[in-house]
């Protein structure tokens, strides 16, 4: 008896336990967790890490707008003066790699997933920033390797490779954003609220930008150019942009360090001033604010080894030199990844140079257009700068030397940009921060210090490319 009711008392334990597990697996499932995140969901992350990386004081400042002498500082000078901290330009890459591409990257096969290829276009857009970023400001980088889990030791593409790789990424992007399948939620955008069209202007403006930035070396693309024309920005409000909050940490990261973290070492540069003066131009009174007495003062780049800062005997000080202007020291001021003055600029190199057709007079018509975009957006009217006679041209030498030099004016703020296409220019003659650790301004970041021992073989091979990790080493388009 013993024995059948022990078999039973299984018999019954499993019946009730199976019975029990039927259908567990659906009951578990909790109905407000999702299992797959919305593609459009990484956008706005990429967006803003990206924004803030650019315009991070420590980052783009130091070694943006210090660099192109837009900016100087009165003391905490290193940076000036070309000794920058390592660990910033590791976040640069860093960024770059793990937020932006990586991120992008997966919104892209999410989206493609959904079927939706007007957002698979805006997520090959973020992925050719970030790596246009690499290669502008490292040299060769890893491309065609990159952000493969399968591969530890990724190589280091030439600069060549991931060039024709940002453009093919953009022209993809482009006929994507064509396509009307699809949409890109305006919630998630920061920059155009979900406008695809616009998003196609940017995808064709960043290639002209990029395509201008190799256009003097053998890889260059010139002849895609001409086919942009009338597909791009064509008016301010086309700028890519996000707009920042009034208060912390949402507020434009200038505005975060300088003012409501009170470091205002940070100041206006003399050779801007002076370049400002020179020319009548209005924008001096909003890129600089007063100083004690009143006065719009600069500083020259670096000091701060032999010399002291601050230093009265000089009048390096606090109180003698002039702040940023208010404009570029508010919590809401605009972050600009590529602004519709600049795209100006460049058409009118490219016009100049011959690289699209109209020669002078067309150069002249969208170096004005820039100039007038440049002061619309500062809130002032150009109206009577662009009567100046000074401002015109009428040769090529005379046109390459004043498109860029007013590119630099426009590109205030923009640090690392401002820096960058000073790098591919050379316009305005700029010389070495005083007490430099170099003699030249620098050309690029060093590589992270991670690269040697965790890829090792492949950073050699870069390397070796351009000569050495120093700052002053070349890339193909300087």
């Amino acid at each position: 008896m013993k024995k059948i009711n022990i078999i039973l008392y299984t018999f019954l334990s499993f019946a009730i336990f199976t019975g029990c597990d039927e259908g567990f697996e659906e009951l578990n499932v909790d109905p407000n967790s999702s299992t797959a995140v919305p593609a459009h969901l990484l956008l706005g992350g990429t967006q803003l890490t990206y924004m803030n990386t650019m315009y991070s004081a420590q980052l783009g400042g130091d070694m943006g707008a210090c660099w192109a002498q837009q900016w100087s500082k009165v003391q905490y000078n290193d940076e000036a003066r070309y000794v920058p901290r390592r660990g910033n330009m590791d976040a640069v890459w860093r960024n770059m790699y793990s937020s932006i591409i990586s991120e992008a990257n997966a919104m892209y096969n999410l989206a493609d997933a959904e079927d939706n290829s007007v957002l698979k276009g805006a997520s090959l857009v973020m992925q050719a920033v970030g790596y246009q970023t690499l290669v502008d400001f490292f040299g060769p980088v890893p491309f065609t390797e990159a952000i493969n889990g399968d591969i530890l030791q990724p190589a280091y593409d030439t600069e060549a490779t991931v060039y024709a790789g940002i453009i093919t990424m953009l022209t993809d992007a482009s006929a994507l954003l064509a396509t009307g399948n699809g949409s890109i939620t305006a919630s998630s955008d920061l920059f155009y609220a979900g406008d695809a069209s616009k998003w196609k202007k940017l995808a064709n403006s960043l290639m002209f930008r990029a395509l201008m930035r190799i256009s003097s070396t053998p890889e260059n693309q010139n002849s895609k150019m001409q086919g942009l024309m009338g597909k791009m920005f064509a008016s301010n409000e086309d700028n890519a942009q996000i707009t920042y909050l009034g208060a912390a940490p949402d507020a434009n990261p200038i505005w975060e360090t300088i003012v409501n973290g009170n470091r205002a070492e940070y100041k206006i540069n003399s050779v801007i001033v002076d370049i400002l003066n020179g020319l009548n131009d209005e924008r001096l009174a909003v890129y600089a604010g007063t100083n004690a007495s009143g006065a719009i003062v600069g500083k020259p780049s670096g000091f701060g080894a032999a010399t002291t800062l601050p230093n009265e005997a000089l009048g390096y000080t606090y109180a003698n030199i002039s702040p940023l202007g208010d404009k570029y020291l508010t919590a809401t001021l605009p972050g600009v990844l590529m602004s519709y003055s600049q795209l100006n600029f460049l058409v009118a190199q490219a016009a100049n140079e011959g690289y699209i057709s109209g020669g002078i007079p067309m150069a002249s018509a969208w170096y004005r257009q820039g100039i007038a975009a440049s002061f619309a957006f500062n809130g002032i009217s150009s109206a009577t700068y662009l009567a100046q006679e000074a401002i015109n041209f009428s040769t090529q030498s005379d046109a390459r030397s004043k498109i860029a030099t007013q590119e630099w004016i426009a590109l205030f703020g923009q640090g690392f940009e401002s820096w960058t296409e000073w790098r591919r220019n050379k316009i305005p003659v700029l010389t070495a921060a005083a007490e430099g650790d170099i003699n030249e301004i620098p050309s690029r970041f060093y590589y992270p210090t991670t690269e040697p021992s965790l890829n090792g073989a492949s950073y050699n091979a870069g390397v070796d490319v351009i000569g050495g990790d120093k700052l002053t080493s070349k890339l193909i388009w300087q």
